[in-house]
């Protein structure tokens, strides 16, 4: 019955509000139990005197409209306003965007009373509310909890609501979906009295308690799929991948070549690892750190024992590490080869620029068990690419590889032994840890958040007005007269045929006139590899002064001698995106410098974050509050819907229901 398709006669409307809703995918009776309110209105207690207003709370009051007009903003945007006033003959101020129904609806209302709810701004001596709820019955002065529902598809969510009532009959049929012993742990109501509460609420304790069931629910239903996925490989990797033990003696050992003392957050990934691969199914960790907190050595330290550990117990593993673009795989290779040679290891660098002959040499070392570790692109899931003996998968930014192309490595799938890998995939986005845990809930998470010791923070700043550019253009020459370089960034390539903004190449044109006679170059992500490549190389010798750039930096090399990171129409970019376009100075002992150039006119608060702090993660939380999941992150590639009751930044509630569903697998574990 849940599935009744919504008709005229059942919601005793017209066909054209049946096709408005079906267009907003509700379609069915279900469809429309789960379209829930947007928020409540509690009048049980309505003012009717300005004075009585709280600031901090939303307000539901008692005017009479006085005035109202609906006019055009310079952004086509319709604009509704209207002047209230209180018992005392006090007025305010009410204005609506876009909600063209409502100036016709409250027209006929003029110099008569109405309900406005909402929250209640108070600036230069007026009161003023903005987009409050109106309603024009007042014998609701009394109703209780009122649900407020969204718009949908230009239906008022006022109407919605009263139609919620032709579908009171249907909330008996809902079913549960937890757990019997999850709702008596927590004394949840059933998931049909939490529908109707939540649709027809009597008193907030109810309202809340409802609210917290279904919240539970819609998280659990998240991270129960990913869980059980993680669940379902270590099932099908049980004994088919190598345990290696851990060696206490023998990671101090390897702590001896390192010239630098890890951070205690590494030191907690690298057990976290090295626990896992003790197991004898396949690890499945993301190790998640912030720009330049040092990932690579963690890797590079799990590399090595588990190389030498293996071979120890007769059964040597060959290690690969996977990196999405030439430049980044290039960086890996080069910054490990120092200690793998210490240790006695082979390796080998296989990109799709690698030379034919040379290609075909490395393939039949790998074959032939010649090689340990193997570092390459998209070029190591080929499928001429066998392993003798695969033992260890490392994937660096995984998010930017498809899942068959990530699969042929994780499954082993040109694995001559047959064995399936421990998997350790890195990501040096800071992503909050809810979402973490949500976006990546088949793998257990390790974060590294400390930056190594002496490592200097980057200032940074927000330039005001155009003085404040001068006044650091004028630093930035100053600094490469002293032999330091620069970062240019710009959000697009080619200007907007619409907007005016900032871009790469007008960037570029203007650094030439500027900074004459130093150098000045362009590269953007239209631009051929090889010939990002050579202008790359010339920035790292020097030969280049200042590099006008799009975001493709942001996963490039190490530029040692590059202090200074420049961002025009900052506040286009998310706050989690200019900390990653900021990372790529302040990796080496010079003070590093970060200049952000947000457009004229624009504001410039969400940006002072950026100069409050360089933890990365902090940003990422302010990233969300503000920007919400649905556009940080890739969230929406990843697949995670949207919630409608639920919220992604709740921490204790993610962590307690996968510990809820940990338990779960874990019990099914023991008893089979």
């Amino acid at each position: 019955m849940l599935k009744t398709k919504l008709t005229k006669s059942l919601l005793r409307t017209t066909d054209n509000y049946i096709k408005a809703l079906e267009k907003g995918g509700i379609s069915t009776v279900w469809d429309m139990l789960r379209f829930f309110p947007r928020d409540y209105e509690d009048r049980t207690q309505v003012l009717d005197t300005f004075s009585l207003i709280n600031l901090k709370e939303k307000n539901t009051i008692l005017v009479t409209l006085v005035s109202l007009e609906t006019t055009r903003t310079s952004g086509n945007k319709l604009l509704t306003k209207a002047i209230v006033e209180d018992k005392n003959g006090f007025l305010a101020e009410a204005v609506w965007f876009n909600r063209k129904y409502l100036a016709s609806q409250l027209k006929v209302y003029t110099g008569k009373k109405i309900l406005l709810s909402g929250k209640v701004k108070y600036n230069y001596g007026k009161v003023s509310f903005t987009s409050p709820e109106p309603e024009t019955d007042l014998t609701k002065i009394s109703g209780g909890i009122v649900p407020i529902y969204s718009d949908a598809q230009y239906i008022p969510g006022r109407w919605i609501e009263s139609k919620m009532w032709n579908l009171e009959k249907y909330i008996s049929e809902i079913p549960e979906n937890l757990p019997e012993h999850l709702i008596k742990k927590y004394k949840f109501m059933s998931r049909k009295e939490a529908f109707h509460k939540v649709h027809f609420p009597k008193n907030s304790h109810d309202l809340e308690a409802a609210k917290i069931r279904l919240a539970y629910e819609e998280l659990y239903q998240i991270n129960y799929w990913a869980i059980s996925e993680k669940y379902k490989r270590f099932d099908e990797s049980e004994w088919k991948s190598p345990a290696i033990p851990l060696d206490a003696e023998y990671i101090k050992e390897i702590f001896t070549h390192i010239p630098f003392e890890l951070t205690w957050w590494q030191k907690v990934a690298l057990f976290q690892v090295l626990k896992d691969m003790e197991k004898n199914h396949s690890m499945q960790r993301l190790l998640e750190w912030d720009v330049g907190t040092g990932k690579t050595i963690v890797s590079l330290i799990a590399t090595i024992h588990a190389i030498k550990m293996s071979e120890k117990s007769g059964d040597k593993i060959q290690v690969a590490i996977m990196a999405p673009t030439e430049i980044l795989a290039r960086q890996h290779f080069e910054s490990t080869q120092n200690m793998l040679i210490e240790f006695g290891l082979t390796s080998h660098l296989l990109v799709w620029s690698t030379k034919g002959a040379d290609k075909k040499s490395i393939k039949a070392d790998l074959k032939a068990w010649n090689v340990d570790v193997i570092i390459g692109t998209h070029a190591l899931v080929q499928e001429d690419v066998f392993f003798a003996n695969l033992g260890f998968v490392i994937i660096d930014e995984q998010h930017r590889f498809g899942v068959h192309q990530r699969g042929v490595l994780e499954w082993g799938l040109w694995n001559l032994s047959w064995a399936i890998p421990h998997n350790l995939n890195m990501t040096a986005t800071p992503i909050p840890r809810t979402l973490a845990l949500t976006l990546y809930g088949d793998q257990d998470l390790s974060i590294i958040r400390e930056y190594p010791k002496g490592r200097k923070e980057i200032h940074t700043k927000v330039a005001k007005n155009d003085s404040q550019r001068q006044e650091i253009e004028l630093f930035v020459r100053n600094q490469i007269e002293q032999g330091r370089q620069v970062f240019w960034v710009s959000p697009l390539v080619e200007e907007s045929e619409k907007i005016d903004l900032a871009n790469a190449v007008n960037t570029y044109e203007t650094l030439q006139s500027i900074y004459a006679p130093f150098k000045v170059w362009l590269i953007h992500g239209k631009m051929k590899a090889a010939e990002k490549k050579s202008i790359m190389q010339e920035f790292v010798e020097n030969k280049i002064q200042i590099l006008s750039s799009t975001t493709v930096i942001e996963v490039w090399v190490d530029v040692p001698n590059a202090t200074i990171m420049c961002i025009e129409w900052a506040e286009r970019f998310g706050l989690s995106s200019l900390h990653q376009i900021r990372g790529r100075v302040g990796r080496w002992s010079h003070q590093s410098y970060c200049y952000l150039f947000p457009t004229s006119g624009q504001p410039t608060d969400r940006l002072k974050a950026m100069e409050r702090t360089n933890d990365g993660f902090e940003l990422s939380e302010i990233d969300l509050e503000i920007r919400g999941p649905g556009e940080v992150y890739w969230v929406r590639q990843s697949g995670i819907p949207d919630l409608k009751i639920a919220d992604i930044s709740d921490l204790t509630l993610v962590s307690q229901i996968r510990e809820d569903i940990e338990e779960m697998f874990e019990e099914k574990k023991s008893e089979a």
